[in-house]
């Protein structure tokens, strides 16, 4: 078996469970890592045993041992990191967004293209055995017609320094509405505020219109007690509740309900292993950079929408 040897860029919260995971893969060697503080390195070293670390990607991606990147930095470094990654002729998936503009997103795409490289986003959802069934039910016409998806993304969260929840958090609804309808939306309303500070937002409404006339409808809020990730998906014939991190479904029938048995996944291992595999073979990802153009698109949209108090319409999108 061909072993794919990975780097890692960026070493926080993300970063470190990308190493962790893809110590479980057997077809991948993670041979060195790269961030700026030097007590996560030491802890890669240590705890992984990851042979190569340094505090200068770029020295990283010299390495030409080196297959792939995972990209697990802040926001506003993921487009120069990937598009010095593509230079350096790496595989990168990179965790959402993509980037902070669809221009730079859009560039990536080009220039993975042009070079033949594979590109993912970390849209880890797509890897969610519960919404998996899901989109399975919905094909099959499961629900009969769908009325709304309603998605919830809430917690009671300090504000994240230089990030807005439209950024934080959007990218997940979107790519979850397109990865269950196949469709992205017609006309998007947004209105979003900040409560704890002078800008940058920390609560969002999204009402995303579809075509058959189906509703989106995204809650997303860091004042709210308790972390919710929970979706709704409303049908002429059923209803179904599904807890996006225990991967839990409940059906609404009838005036009764009853939980699906589906096997909970490692949806960031799945994710990753999915990665190598594409890039074995070649094969378009689910996850690709064009989704993640879209959804940064989507939130262009939604932001738009907040600052001209308008509905932006398919023209627009």
């Amino acid at each position: 078996m061909k072993k794919i040897n990975v780097g890692v860029i960026g070493t926080g919260y993300w970063g470190k469970k990308h190493i962790y995971e893809y110590h479980l893969l057997d077809n991948v060697n993670v041979l060195g890592v790269s961030d700026i503080s030097p007590e996560n390195l030491e802890f890669c070293k240590k705890e992984y045993n990851v042979p190569y670390i340094t505090s200068d990607y770029r020295e990283l991606l010299e390495n030409k041992k080196i297959d792939a990147v995972s990209v697990c930095t802040p926001n506003e470094m993921h487009y120069q990191i990937c598009r010095d990654a593509f230079e350096a002729n790496k595989h990168v998936l990179v965790e959402k967004p993509i980037s902070l503009s669809s221009k730079e997103a859009k560039d990536l795409v080009k220039i993975a293209k042009e070079k033949h490289l594979i590109l993912t986003v970390g849209h880890i959802y797509r890897f969610n055995n519960a919404l998996h069934k899901m989109r399975e039910f919905i094909q099959k016409g499961f629900f009969q017609k769908i009325f709304m998806i309603k998605l919830q993304w809430t917690a009671l969260h300090p504000p994240l320094k230089g990030r807005d929840i439209l950024f934080d958090l959007a990218p997940h609804s979107f790519d979850i509405l397109n990865y269950l309808l196949d469709e992205w939306p017609k006309k998007i309303t947004c209105v979003a505020k900040t409560y704890r500070r002078k800008e940058l937002e920390e609560s969002a409404y999204i009402i995303a219109e579809f075509g058959n006339n189906v509703l989106g409808h995204i809650e997303l809020n860091w004042l709210v007690p308790g972390k919710t990730r929970e979706i709704f998906i409303i049908g002429s014939d059923r209803c179904a509740r599904i807890n996006a991190v225990s991967q839990e479904v409940t059906i609404y029938e009838s005036g009764y309900d009853y939980k699906l048995d589906i096997p909970r996944n490692n949806t960031i291992k799945d994710e990753l292993s999915y990665f190598v595999n594409c890039i074995v073979s070649g094969e378009k990802a689910i996850n690709s950079g064009e989704i993640g153009v879209k959804t940064i698109e989507m939130i262009e949209a939604a932001k738009k929408s907040m600052k001209e108090e308008k509905t932006i319409g398919a023209e627009c999108l």
